[in-house]
């Protein structure tokens, strides 16, 4: 071989090419897991966005006012308020942007004032007293509610089972869990409010825990309301095929929760 000739080119052992394109493909699909999860807890941990027009329609709305406070919303009348505070856990994967709509009717006839908890994630579980900071906060409410969506709903049922503080329980298509007999509601005001066409909460399914609880509650169903209608809010969820509009289905939930709160007569 002549001196100033290129080294031969020697190719790699067969087993190890063989590594090499086995452990490319590992790589692939460990990056495809890895986005999948990240898609995923994405689709999970990040609420459903609000309905943008519907909540910019009640920050205009110069009968009721929002005011953004560190870890809630307060919707509160304009004028004269009754002294009345209803604290308000909102449903799984949303915020309390999405529950302004459903709220600002009712604001508006009774002069209550509301109080929409921000929970980590979009789940009231996960922060179940937030109710506590937000009575702090409030001094100068002198009577006190609670409630709550779907799954804030159930964490609303647990706080006011052992919060005497409270003088009612509003469940917007919610109901008190296995763990919840509500032995506190005694004397207490309930009431449980239904979509017929909801998909993940059905009447019936109220109906049972309420009866399992042991509690007496005013039940009330909407004809033609799935889930979702109880807010303003996009859902991933099977929430059901609704007969009536949103604006129809929140007009009927704001009449029978101001009706509840202030009965005629």
């Amino acid at each position: 071989m002549p001196a100033d000739a290129p080294p031969p080119v020697r190719n790699p052992p067969a087993r190890k090419t063989k590594w090499r394109r086995i452990r490319r493909v590992l790589l692939v699909f460990f990056l495809l897991f890895l986005a999948v999860v990240v898609t995923a807890a994405a689709v999970v941990l990040i609420p459903s966005p609000a309905e943008e027009d519907a909540a910019a329609a009640v920050r205009n709305n110069p009968a009721v006012q929002v005011l953004d406070r560190d870890g809630y919303l307060a919707l509160l009348p304009v004028g004269t308020t009754e002294g009345t505070g209803i604290v308000f856990y909102p449903g799984a994967r949303t915020t309390p942007e999405a529950y302004l709509a459903s709220w600002a009717p009712i604001v508006e006839a009774t002069g209550v004032a509301v109080y929409l908890a921000d929970m980590p994630f979009g789940f009231a579980s996960l922060r179940d007293d937030a109710a506590a900071g937000i009575l702090a906060a409030e001094p100068d409410v002198t009577s006190w509610w609670i409630g709550g969506h779907s799954l804030g709903g159930i964490t609303a049922a647990h706080y006011f089972d052992t919060h005497p503080e409270f003088e009612g329980l509003l469940l917007w298509a919610a109901f008190p869990d296995d763990e919840v007999v509500l032995t506190g509601a005694a004397g207490r005001e309930v009431l449980a409010v239904t979509g017929s066409r909801d998909g993940i909460v059905p009447t019936r399914v109220v109906r049972e825990r309420l009866a399992d609880a042991g509690i007496s509650a005013d039940l009330v169903e909407i004809n033609g309301m799935e889930h979702s209608q109880f807010g303003a809010y996009s859902s991933i969820f099977g929430d059901g095929d609704p007969t009536i509009s949103d604006e129809a289905a929140r007009l009927a939930l704001a009449r029978v929760t101001t009706d509840f709160l202030h009965p005629a007569g």
